[in-house]
């Protein structure tokens, strides 16, 4: 590793579809990072389950990534949104690195994402990629949600600053992507992003189209209002975004060949792996080449792991519902 890298990186890993996952995205790093591909790695597991698969760690060895386990103590440790902010808070007492990076496990990292390193004056970076849930304005029909979640960690939805997204290119009130971002170790970001999405986890409060699975995602862009730190927005080349259910619509091939870091989504699956590599093999052909040499994803935890698993889930599922049913949906 490469001692005075500016950035430690940081992702969450669990036994089963994550770990092939965390393994791609970690190799295509390592290959395609560029000055940042030599950068330490945290590979995360914040809660309980099943030990990961004996082919991971040789990965984990291979690749020089530090492996860190432990069990979220909170009282929404169901949560698996709550892993993102908890593995960070973890690393950040560990890292001796300027900058803490971000980094979704269904991330390909494809030339060197240069954007990534802070400038003087910047302690965070971001991509606001798609609209999503984010609002327009007061006639947006997801502007109630956010005028009530900016309330109940006390802002002002008005000193929400107005962003373009990438995609569509059109003006929301700020609302990160959080695949992929950094911030100054310095700014003791993890604990603030913490505490932001366990307030938001306190409010009951659901959007009416994704309940609160993108809790994570909209707790970042108020954590660093709140904070009040500098910030600058990553270009669509660190956050493409591609999918099955958005392919039709999104896919630009220049955009693609444009893209330093591809978000991925469903793209490896079997059912739409033909098309992703087919695209990649026009953009970006070694890439192409060495996804090729090792097929679609494959969950490779062995079979007692796959069968705690599903215990596992099944108990965070039962909590998940119970806790839905009492959110106040907006």
């Amino acid at each position: 590793m490469v001692e005075n890298s500016q950035i430690t990186f940081v992702c969450c890993v669990e036994s089963g579809w994550l770990e092939t996952q965390t393994a791609r995205m970690i190799e295509s790093l390592r290959r395609w990072g560029g000055k940042l591909k030599n950068a330490p790695v945290f590979a995360v597991t914040p809660c309980f389950g099943p030990p990961l698969a004996k082919k991971t760690h040789q990965i984990f060895d291979k690749f020089q990534i530090q492996y860190l386990s432990f069990q979220n103590k909170s009282k929404y440790s169901w949560n698996k949104f709550l892993n993102k902010p908890s593995a960070l808070l973890a690393v950040e007492k560990l890292a001796t690195t300027e900058c803490i990076g971000w980094l979704d496990s269904d991330l390909l990292i494809v030339n060197e994402p240069d954007q990534l390193t802070l400038n003087k004056g910047e302690s965070f970076v971001a991509c606001a990629s798609d609209k999503n849930i984010g609002t327009t304005g007061p006639q947006d029909p997801y502007e109630p949600y956010w005028q009530e979640i900016c309330s109940c960690v006390g802002i002002d939805i008005e000193d929400l600053p107005w962003i373009k997204t990438e995609q569509e290119g059109v003006p929301i009130r700020l609302y990160w992507n959080s695949g992929v971002f950094v911030y100054r170790r310095s700014t003791n970001f993890a604990d603030h992003y913490l505490q932001t999405c366990i307030q938001l986890c306190d409010s009951y409060i659901a959007s009416h189209k994704a309940g609160f699975f993108f809790n994570d995602q909209v707790a970042l862009g108020l954590t660093m209002v709140k904070m009040g730190i500098p910030w600058r927005a990553l270009p669509y080349s660190h956050n493409y975004a591609m999918g099955s259910k958005t392919h039709k619509d999104w896919y630009n091939e220049e955009q693609l060949r444009a893209a330093k870091i591809i978000h991925y989504h469903d793209s490896m699956w079997p059912s739409f792996w033909e098309t992703f590599v087919e695209s990649l093999g026009k953009t970006h052909p070694p890439v192409a080449d060495w996804l090729t040499s090792i097929g679609p994803m494959k969950n490779q935890a062995p079979l007692p792991s796959r069968a705690i698993k599903k215990i596992i889930d099944f108990s965070r599922s039962r909590k998940e519902l119970a806790y839905m049913k009492a959110c106040r949906v907006i």
